[in-house]
């Protein structure tokens, strides 16, 4: 019987897809180096390899899942798509990767209530999610007058914290949002951060 031996990208995708799991299943503390070798089939050697702590493997983790986060929410933007266009399309995409992407969800969600957190918070300085993408795309806004001249962090909180409400409403209360109810709240979030003092 042929068995074909995993590459190296393999490996660190099945190593980071165990841990999800296994964290979204078992939280931080329940997610030893051994389990992940167990549950993504790569020798504990091999992980070390990589990944020389399992502090290295979380924040390597956390860089991964930020990075999936950000190339799904922007994917698409259309070149004719004006500011409001792209908020919109931001956000309904944000809520979309974590009502399709639950191990995620849960990771983020440990991630910054956890010490891992605090342990990287100089290098990471995001509040909510790991978007960092999504704070420089509401300062763009910022600058160029089209939402309101605040703290870039309010708009990220309200803007990140409705689209954490509605996936939380969705997937633990079982309420179900027509597509009417998601374009009325995109217009409560814009109505909230659009610059009406902007005359341009």
């Amino acid at each position: 019987m042929n068995v074909r031996l995993m590459n190296a990208n393999e490996k660190i995708a099945a190593i980071f897809a165990a841990t999800l799991k296994l964290i979204h299943t078992n939280g931080f503390h329940g997610t030893p180096m051994s389990k992940i070798a167990q549950e993504s089939d790569v020798a504990i050697g091999t992980i070390y390899h990589y990944f020389p702590s399992k502090d290295d493997l979380i924040f390597a983790l956390f860089k991964h899942c930020r990075s999936l986060l950000n190339d799904f929410v922007f994917n698409g933007i259309a070149a004719d798509f004006d500011y409001k266009a792209s908020f919109f399309h931001v956000w309904r995409n944000f809520v979309k990767f974590y009502l399709e992407n639950e191990t995620v969800f849960s990771f983020f969600e440990q991630f910054f209530s956890s010490p891992y957190h605090e342990k990287n918070k100089a290098e990471i300085q995001e509040p909510i999610g790991g978007q960092n993408k999504v704070l420089d795309f509401l300062q763009t806004g910022i600058d160029q007058k089209i939402l309101k001249q605040v703290d870039v962090h309010l708009l990220v909180a309200s803007y990140i914290g409705v689209a954490l409400a509605t996936v939380y409403s969705i997937k633990f209360k079982g309420l179900k949002f027509s597509e009417q109810n998601i374009e009325e709240l995109m217009e409560i979030i814009w109505d909230g951060a659009v610059n009406r003092n902007n005359n341009n």
